[in-house]
């Protein structure tokens, strides 16, 4: 089965505003997200997904079995959910790091609390990974020999 890098970073780009990085030109941008799609398919859990999996970056686009296939139509939407919830998760992953060390230095204590994003972002890296981990157990439970009687 074949699927577009395009596909996966249409849909990224309805979970993320990032001005400064939509405002990049079209090359600079492509090389980041697929330096982040590739992050996230090099996770030793995804990878497990697959029977055959190859990545073309000349071509943009991905080939791959499913070790237990369901359907080509659900297949490729978990795919495309898995990879979108992973690169959302690397494109805040840098924000939360960068958040933590630059934290506001000027003003009272309960001014910094509030100017001050870091605890925001940590949860909701902390919900997305969860969610993350959710949906590669969820597959994996449901979608096996065993399950089939293999």
């Amino acid at each position: 089965m074949t699927l577009p890098y395009e596909t996966i970073f249409s849909r990224t780009r309805g979970r993320i505003s990032d001005m400064k990085e939509l405002s990049l030109d079209e090359n600079n941008l492509n090389e980041i997200w697929t330096e982040r799609l590739r992050m996230v398919a090099g996770d030793e859990r995804v990878i497990r997904k697959f029977a055959s999996f190859n990545m073309d970056d000349e071509i943009q686009q991905i080939e791959f079995e499913m070790q237990y296939p369901v359907s080509d139509f659900a297949d490729k939407e978990y795919v495309i959910g898995l990879f979108t919830l992973g690169m959302t998760i690397e494109w805040l992953k840098p924000k939360v790091d960068s958040a933590k060390f630059t934290a506001r230095a000027l003003g009272t204590k309960e001014e910094k609390n509030m100017q001050n994003p870091y605890k925001d972002m940590q949860s909701r890296l902390d919900t997305l990974q969860h969610e993350f981990s959710r949906k590669l157990a969820s597959h994996g439970y449901i979608n096996n020999s065993y399950v089939r009687g293999e």
